[in-house]
């Protein structure tokens, strides 16, 4: 029994992964030797529509695999449909009261980053949703000049936010901390994808950096209720916006 408990008290020490619906749930870890981390789609923010949702990048990416493109065709296909879709879409925030939460923590002297899957030609439109939900994290621990970090492909620290593009959101944040000079004591990670938040739990254990991961399951439902014609209808219209109720009428 000793043997057991010497072997598991690391996994208790450093490393813990829970479950939440709200973004609420962040305010009990604010304090200064904590960083914490937020994703942005589907945990932060989502489109208002089915199409360009981060649901909708799976589908496209499925259609082409499909029409039989390489799978770097595939990736250059997906990006520009994403950025194209990206300049139209409303934006919602995933738990209305995410604004308040994240304004909360800034005004208890929180550290707070976003590290998101978007690539960093993505920067003015990213803010631009965020500041139509009322989101701004410029005020940020650190520099708010633009900083590139030096990873196999481009990744870019701007006013608050870390764009990883086609790195890992664990060999980012790392590259992040060697950049900034900066080593927490803890990393809260809050992400709608369980995979980013055990990869980062890993790196961060070998480093002995505690870590709370909170799978964001805030989108679930809607995730599981995309509607792949209703999106593609959505994309047949542009540049009119139709809504989601309003594409289902006309397929109807």
């Amino acid at each position: 029994m000793k043997l057991l408990i010497l072997l598991l008290s690391p996994i208790f020490a450093f490393g813990l992964i829970v479950e939440s619906q709200n973004t609420a749930c962040l305010l009990k870890y604010a304090d200064t030797d904590t960083l914490i981390v937020c994703d942005i789609d589907n945990t932060l923010i989502e489109s208002a529509l089915h199409m360009g949702s981060a649901q909708w990048r799976d589908h496209i990416r499925s259609k082409a695999r499909k029409t039989g493109y390489s799978e770097n065709e595939v990736e250059t296909i997906l990006d520009k449909f994403w950025l194209f879709a990206q300049f139209f879409i409303p934006v919602r925030c995933v738990d209305p009261n995410t604004a308040s939460s994240l304004a909360k923590l800034q005004q208890s002297q929180a550290i707070l980053i976003a590290l998101t899957a978007r690539e960093p030609i993505e920067i003015a439109l990213t803010e631009k949703q965020l500041h139509s939900v009322g989101i701004d994290l410029s005020h940020s621990h650190f520099s708010t000049n633009p900083c590139s970090l030096p990873l196999p492909y481009p990744s870019i620290y701007d006013k608050g936010i870390v764009y990883c593009g086609e790195n890992t959101k664990d060999a980012v944040l790392i590259a992040f901390f060697h950049k900034m000079n900066y080593f927490p004591r803890r990393v809260v990670f809050i992400d709608d994808r369980l995979e980013h938040l055990q990869r980062v739990e890993n790196v961060l254990q070998s480093l002995g950096i505690e870590f709370i991961g909170i799978r964001f399951s805030g989108a679930d439902a809607r995730v599981k209720a995309f509607d792949p014609a209703v999106a593609d209808l959505q994309w047949s219209l542009l540049p009119t916006i139709v809504s989601d109720e309003e594409a289902l009428n006309k397929l109807n």
